[in-house]
């Protein structure tokens, strides 16, 4: 069965960054060209200093989507900043009995790991619509992704590096790294026993990126992680002579484990990139990844 069919209800969210209504335009004609009826949730347009709206105004949203059994998905509409600051007012219950795919990129991580944490609840990571139709198309990459998860169809992505090899089956969490690292110390933040994460970022200096991956084998079951794939980190430049390129940072964290590493994975802060799934199983080899059909319900 199709995750999303012709006709469907799909909720768009703001659970980050406040945004300009036209800006939304583009996105809301390619939804009605994939004949998906779309929702604006009745917050998404405020504002509230650099956010949509007030934590609570936003989570509301986020929960009233949940509740609704017409809606079928729930796609953030941009990042920015302030996921972060909803995930004490989900009603948490209520989204896991009620579970749905929630697309998402950025700022979405701490949204879509926490909600996963507390109900097992999945998401897809690489897609968001102002983002992502900044111009009047979308990216031919991006647009057979969604196409391809819409219709519940088996994936395959290749073309990445090793610095680790190995073959794995995991469940797959993650995003941006430093929203990622957000959650450490908080009761949302997963637990990385038998998974795989997937992490990127963009204008982080390297020493802040040697940093928040130290700070993530601290964590509680960092060594019994299936493997570790490294998208792109766009515009991270070097601060001082001596902290190392990313290239520098990312073999240094592959010397220390005892699982598989990749890295230059085609997801990320870029125009076109994959769209992965948080919270679901992927099969993971040096040459490929690849991602079962989910065609039960969710």
């Amino acid at each position: 069965m199709a995750l999303l069919q012709k006709g469907d209800k799909i909720a768009l969210v703001a659970p980050s960054g406040w945004f300009k209504k036209q800006d939304l335009d583009n996105a809301l004609k390619w939804f009605e060209k994939q004949n998906l009826k779309h929702v604006i949730m009745p917050h998404a347009y405020h504002v509230d200093y650099y956010a949509a709206g007030t934590p609570k105004e936003r989570a509301s949203d986020i929960n009233q989507a949940f509740s609704n059994p017409e809606i079928k998905a729930l796609f953030c509409i941009r990042g920015g900043a302030g996921s972060l600051k909803i995930l004490d007012f989900l009603d948490y219950d209520l989204i896991q009995k009620n579970k749905k795919p929630i697309f998402g990129l950025s700022d979405s991580t701490a949204l879509q790991n926490a909600i996963y944490t507390k109900t097992k609840n999945p998401s897809y990571t690489g897609f968001l619509p102002i983002y992502d139709f900044k111009t009047n198309t979308l990216d031919s990459t991006l647009e057979q992704c969604l196409l391809n998860i819409f219709n519940s169809k088996p994936i395959s992505y290749s073309g990445f590096d090793v610095l680790k090899s190995g073959n794995v089956k995991g469940t797959l969490l993650g995003g941006c790294l430093s929203v990622f690292m957000s959650l450490a110390g908080t009761p949302y933040f997963p637990n990385l026993k038998n998974k795989i994460l997937i992490l990127e970022d963009i204008g982080e200096k390297t020493y802040r990126l040697d940093l928040m991956l130290a700070q993530l084998k601290m964590q509680k079951n960092f060594h019994q992680l299936k493997a570790v794939i490294f998208g792109k980190f766009e515009n991270c430049p070097i601060a001082d002579e001596g902290d190392g390129s990313v290239q520098d940072i990312l073999q240094n964290f592959a010397k220390d484990v005892n699982f598989p590493v990749f890295y230059n994975f085609n997801y990320g802060h870029i125009k076109s990139r994959y769209i992965l799934p948080i919270g679901q199983t992927i099969v993971l080899n040096t040459n490929c990844l690849n991602i079962p059909s989910h065609r039960k319900k969710i």
